[in-house]
């Protein structure tokens, strides 16, 4: 099993809108690929600013799992590239993220 974490860092104005698009969007796209298990996080910090900006920001993390590498690979490759777009082209710099796959060596939820 493999776990995709998509980390996001937001400006806070649009945090809202942005959760929203993750909840509506992005995660009904993901699994209509096959990923499953959404779970959307916030980062437990202090108050973060925009290093360049000074506008406030909320670190957000995504975490979905995917039975195999080819259904990764087919998200990645068919499906992530067309949300990164929507992001870009709605939020633009107001959305920094990056993507790390990992995979589970234990997950006590399966036998």
């Amino acid at each position: 099993m493999i776990l995709l974490n998509t980390t996001f860092a937001v400006n806070s104005d649009i945090s809202g809108d942005f959760i929203d698009f993750i909840r509506d969007t992005y995660i009904p796209l993901a699994e209509s690929s096959g990923l499953y298990a959404s779970l959307l996080t916030e980062v437990r910090t202090e108050p973060q600013t925009d290093a360049l900006t000074g506008t406030p920001t909320r670190t957000l993390a995504l975490q979905m799992r995917a039975p195999s590498q080819s259904v990764a690979d087919e998200f990645e490759a068919d499906v992530l590239p067309r949300i990164l777009t929507l992001i870009g082209s709605t939020w633009g710099q107001a959305v920094a993220m990056f993507c790390t796959t990992l995979d589970v060596l234990h997950d006590p939820s399966r036998k």
